[in-house]
């Protein structure tokens, strides 16, 4: 019997990232969401009133100029404002492309590189960033915990809290002495990972400069305020379009359920920029939470839609800026 052979190369890279997300999302319209219709939709976006979009866009904007802080902290100031708020605007509408941020990663780094910043650090800042942000994202939902009301346990979410939390703070305290620990002695070689020295080297010498206790509880802070921020314009969204009423128990439900439709960005297999998985991953979620609104489906496409639709339009006029104005050139090429 023949083993099936993974397509590699160019037409593998095309059936990965294309071919098969455009698949799962046809079966998960067909399946999940062949009773929504376009009309459905239209009238969810009916619903929210232009307050609410001018609020959200406002959001969106504060969050944005938090993020590039939080890169500008890690880049140690090298790169001028302009550049680095233009960098995070593409970061916002890339970061779902690929599954596990990976195409978000790749441009952020290469439009670093394109300034001056080593494709090392631009990657470690990144990286690093990511577990700020899920410190800052279980900090603010232990503070919402208190208001949430729901037939569920809660030790459950107290575990998967203390665990993101635990992880996170792992990474960027031990990271340096574990990477200093792999790079004495020779032992990279042993492992067969010589050719990563330099890499792994690079690596490590950008975690040892940002292991400042104050800087740490800065990029917490903003990394906390970057969560609120989003889970903020999203919640005036979803309220735009069900109404449910504006209070703490609601935002606090509707935070922990959007945290959980975020997981589905982990998986391997998505539909393309997340769209399908992420609304189908949605609507169980907040199905199972018993959110009192039939068109719990409809409510989910048309916060990703609005969300999606404003970051690709910022994002792709910042990374035409980017491509087509001067700036300042690596010195090493």
């Amino acid at each position: 019997m023949s083993r099936m052979k993974i397509p590699t190369g160019r037409a593998g890279a095309l059936t990965r990232n294309f071919l098969i997300p455009i698949l799962v999302l046809a079966v998960i319209v067909a399946v999940f969401f062949r009773d929504v219709s376009f009309a459905d939709i239209r009238a969810g976006f009916a619903r929210i009133p232009l307050t609410y979009l001018l609020a959200f866009i406002l959001l969106w904007l504060l969050g944005s100029v938090l993020r590039a802080w939080q890169y500008s902290i890690l880049l140690s100031g090298k790169l001028a404002g302009r550049d680095i708020f233009l960098i995070t605007l593409v970061r916002n509408f890339s970061v779902d492309l690929l599954p596990g941020r990976a195409a978000a990663l790749g441009l952020y780094s290469w439009l670093a590189r394109k300034k001056g910043i080593a494709l090392e650090e631009g990657a470690s800042s990144f990286i690093i960033g990511v577990f700020y942000d899920a410190i800052g994202l279980a900090l603010m939902l232990a503070g919402l915990l208190f208001f949430l009301e729901t037939g569920l346990s809660r030790w459950p979410l107290i575990a998967a809290m203390a665990v993101i939390f635990l992880l996170s703070a792992a990474v960027i305290l031990f990271a340096h002495p574990i990477l200093g620990f792999l790079l004495r002695g020779g032992k990279l070689e042993r492992l067969r990972l010589g050719r990563l020295q330099k890499v792994f080297g690079r690596i490590h010498d950008y975690l040892i400069e940002h292991r400042g206790n104050r800087q740490r509880f800065t990029l917490i802070a903003i990394s906390l305020a970057i969560r609120l921020c989003k889970y903020t314009y999203n919640f005036i969204l979803f309220e735009g379009v069900l109404h449910l009423g504006v209070s703490l128990k609601n935002f606090s439900l509707f935070s922990f359920g959007l945290a959980a439709t975020e997981l589905s960005t982990l998986l391997p297999v998505q539909g393309p920029a997340g769209f399908g998985t992420w609304e189908l991953a949605f609507a169980l979620v907040f199905s199972a939470l018993q959110i009192p609104a039939a068109n719990i489906k409809e409510a989910g496409i048309v916060i990703h839609v609005t969300s999606q639709a404003w970051e690709y339009a910022i994002g792709l006029m910042a990374l035409a800026c980017l491509a087509f104005r001067g700036g300042r050139k690596d010195p090493r090429r």
